[in-house]
């Protein structure tokens, strides 16, 4: 029994009053029926189980009063039919997304007994959500019966009715029995009968390049062949068996016989065959699912497949260029020390040949020669080198005296800034201005072999420092002499750049020298070419400092104009470079390489900067990082 309900029909039009007359007939006496000219004139009541609404082709325009209505979840169960004036409406977008579109009725054709039953059953579908909604309303009513079903017969009752028509009608039809693996139609071979299954399993399979795929299980149905026979009678599928299988073979032209003489076989046969297709297409469309499933799956993998590719080939190439630099350093290594001898034996040369020209001239015997030629091979060995406004006043005062101004720059060149001793030489009988030139040029000669033959002595050790192996940690490291000798190597990057050492006093520390080499490297480098990139040079400043007990800090400082904070956060990505904001191939600004470095020394790297410039700092533990023997605890 339907509970009474509300019944509201909106609009004045001849289709509303037609849909009024058939509902007040149907419905008057159990059900309430109201009339209103538009949905803003309904009252509110809690039993409203249907409203018809009248549309033209246009169907609902955005202002309609249906569209708030819908929106009112005082209303979410009331059932919406709506009367159309015209063959093709549009418009009605909105309804059918909601689920809200119950009922259409073409107004100039309505059958007042088939919209009254519809109608009914609108009311029905009304109660039975309220009463899903809201159970407490069933110890109120009684619960609408839901609609029966036309056929409630199961797949194994009606396989039942048909072979029962066939032994009535055609004798009794033997029971075949087959075995597991028998093919009860082939693909792509004649089908010339149905066969209607009692008992057992049967897959439907197609026969593909990669082998046999099984596209029926469970959803094979209970009778096989019949779509063959209904089309081409070519076997779409290979029905085979894979248990033991009971069932009954009918030749077409019987099955069409007892279609003719069983009443309601026909209709059993068709709900049969829906059940069944209906099952397949399910299975089909899982199947189209699942693949777009796997695809997107596959897609994902293959994405993840092609980072992870990436990844292996960067470490390849770091790990190319990891032992390139291995192979460099024992290289330099091993230059360095072919160099040491050569370098040692030409330095003891040039001071052999010091004392030599030094006891050569002395043995001369006039002394005023001797003294003089002497004094200018000394003042020519041991000058210091003096900046170009002193040189150009010491090139005035000397052409005064000695009356040739391209004689008194040669002087100046070979360290004669001696001016009492130019006249000295100009009152001499015995000395001239040409001999003493040539003896300063040998003083200058020597000087040069010295001081050159100490440098590369110098960039030799350093280079040895440099390159040295790689191995367990090394103890009472100075911090500041590994980033001179970094310097000393770099010298040709830092033209027209300023060097300032700010050197804090600085325990010796435990770490791997020629790691923190290539960190000091790095950092150099980079602002150098940052400061030389706009063209004027620029300053470093090298900062050591304590900042905490047990560690050491050193900030490189550079004057540049800084990088933008969209690459700032990218510096320490593999092969990144700041040269046009792109990824190339090679070390990039290598400060990847440098964080590597820091954190196997378990310290810290970081960058900050703005327009002004940039500073990278680097701290270090002095106590440095743990020995390959030793177990890691992390530090708390």
């Amino acid at each position: 029994m339907i509970p009474h309900s509300t019944i509201a029909v909106i609009g004045a039009s001849e289709a509303s009053r037609t849909v009024q007359s058939i509902v007040r007939d149907a419905f008057g006496d159990t059900h309430t029926v109201l009339t209103y000219p538009s949905l803003t004139d309904l009252p509110r009541t809690d039993d409203l189980a249907l409203i018809t609404v009248t549309v033209h082709e246009h169907g609902l325009t955005k202002d309609h009063p249906l569209v708030a209505f819908l929106d009112d979840a005082h209303y979410e169960h009331t059932r919406i039919i709506v009367l159309t004036t015209a063959p093709s409406v549009s418009g009605l977008d909105r309804l059918s997304e909601l689920g809200r579109l119950d009922m259409l009725v073409y107004t100039p054709e309505i059958h007042d007994e088939a919209l009254a039953r519809n109608l009914q059953q609108q009311l029905t579908r009304y109660w039975a959500s309220r009463y899903h909604d809201n159970p407490e309303l069933a110890s109120k009513y009684d619960q609408p019966a839901a609609p029966a079903l036309d056929v409630e017969l199961s797949d194994e009752e009606i396989i039942k009715h048909i072979i029962d028509a066939a032994d009535r009608h055609l004798g009794r039809q033997p029971r075949l029995v087959f075995p597991p693996g028998v093919n009860l139609t082939t693909e792509g071979k004649e089908v010339e009968e149905v066969i209607l299954t009692i008992s057992g399993e049967v897959v439907l399979q197609r026969s593909t390049d990669a082998g046999d795929i099984t596209m029926h299980r469970g959803s094979t149905g209970q009778v096989i062949g019949l779509l063959a026979l209904a089309g081409t009678r070519i076997g779409f599928f290979t029905a085979r068996t894979t248990t033991e299988v009971t069932a009954v073979q009918l030749p077409m032209d019987q099955l069409n016989y007892l279609l003719d003489i069983a009443p309601g076989l026909d209709r059993m046969l068709a709900v049969l065959l829906v059940r069944s297709y209906d099952r397949r297409l399910r299975r089909s469309e899982d199947i189209q699912v699942h693949q777009h499933e796997m695809t997107a799956e596959l897609e994902q993998e293959r994405a993840r497949l092609s980072t992870a590719l990436r990844n292996l080939e960067e470490a390849r190439r770091e790990l190319m260029s990891q032992a390139r630099f291995a192979s460099l350093g024992e290289l330099a290594a091993g230059v360095a020390h072919e160099l040491n001898n050569p370098m040692a034996a030409i330095e003891r040369t040039a001071a052999h040949l010091g004392e030599d020209v030094d006891k050569l001239l002395a043995a001369s015997p006039n002394r005023k020669w001797r003294e003089g030629v002497l004094k200018a091979f000394e003042q020519a060995k041991l000058a210091p080198s003096v900046s170009t406004k002193e040189a150009r006043r010491l090139r005035r005062e000397l052409t005064e005296i000695i009356g040739d101004r391209a004689l008194a720059q040669r002087w100046v060149l070979a360290g004669l800034h001696d001016a009492a001793f130019a006249k000295q030489v100009a009152r001499s009988r015995r000395l001239d201005f040409e001999t003493i030139e040539r003896a300063a040029a040998i003083g200058t000669g020597v000087r040069n072999l010295s001081t050159a033959a100490t440098r590369i002595t110098e960039l030799v050790a350093s280079l040895r420092s440099y390159a040295r192996p790689d191995g367990d940690p090394v103890t009472d490291v100075n911090v500041h002499e590994g980033i001179d000798d970094t310097l000393r190597l770099i010298s040709h990057r830092l033209d027209h750049v300023e060097v300032i050492r700010d050197y804090a006093e600085l325990p010796n520390i435990t770490c791997m020298p020629g790691q923190l080499a290539q960190v000091w490297t790095n950092l150099l480098t980079n602002a150098a070419e940052a400061m030389q990139d706009t063209g004027v040079g620029g300053t470093i400043t090298i900062r050591t400092s304590t900042p905490e007990p047990g560690w050491v800090e050193v900030d490189v400082i550079d004057d540049g104009p800084g990088i933008p904070g969209e690459r700032l956060e990218r510096l320490f990505e593999p092969r990144f470079t700041t040269k046009n904001g792109q990824v190339r191939f090679g070390m990039g600004i290598g400060l990847s390489v440098c964080r590597s470095i820091i954190n196997k020394h378990h310290g810290t790297i970081a960058l900050e900067s703005s327009p002004r410039g940039t500073q990278a700092s680097v701290r270090l533990r002095i106590n440095g990082p743990r020995r390959h023997h030793e177990p890691h605890h992390s530090d708390s």
